[in-house]
């Protein structure tokens, strides 16, 4: 589970595993996502195998504080990947203590390696903490994302 630790404390970044499947559902339930261990574990399992996928989680005394979820999209239109962060989450109690900027790095990190030229992130309108926290890491405010759920089209809604 994500507890509080001391400030001090440096931030250890590594891949998510199974045994993260609590810490986890706790941190998508801060960031507004409830969900349960059962859930977590299966998403961790199903894209444990996609390639050009990377779940991170950092850490402090062994303790699960932040997630960050991306992912690899071939570019059509340049030789090259996009890096999208789907999910990005640091638990209250290790907010402004470096643990989101490790994280960050470290999902940067993974796409410089990966081939991709740029990362972007995904962020809520009604988060303007976190688009500051990207803001105050060279991330911009590019274009406008538009989206749609599918179950209108399945449900004959168009």
């Amino acid at each position: 589970m994500a507890t509080q630790q001391p400030e001090h404390e440096v931030a250890v970044v590594r891949s998510a595993a199974a045994e993260d499947a609590d810490a986890i559902a706790s941190l998508l339930g801060e960031l507004g996502y409830p969900t349960d261990r059962g859930s977590v574990g299966a998403r961790i399992a199903r894209l444990s195998t996609v390639a050009g996928s990377a779940m991170l989680v950092a850490t402090r005394s062994n303790c699960v504080c932040a997630l960050a979820t991306l992912h690899l999209i071939p570019l059509f239109h340049r030789d090259a990947s996009l890096a999208r962060i789907t999910s990005f989450i640091v638990t209250n109690a290790a907010r402004r203590s470096g643990v989101g900027s490790a994280l960050l790095a470290a999902c940067e990190d993974y796409a410089m390696s990966h081939g991709a030229e740029r990362v972007e992130v995904t962020s809520g309108d009604r988060r303007p903490d976190a688009h500051a926290f990207y803001e105050r890491r060279g991330f911009e405010r590019e274009g406008v994302r538009m989206t749609r759920w599918l179950e209108e089209r399945r449900d004959g809604r168009n």
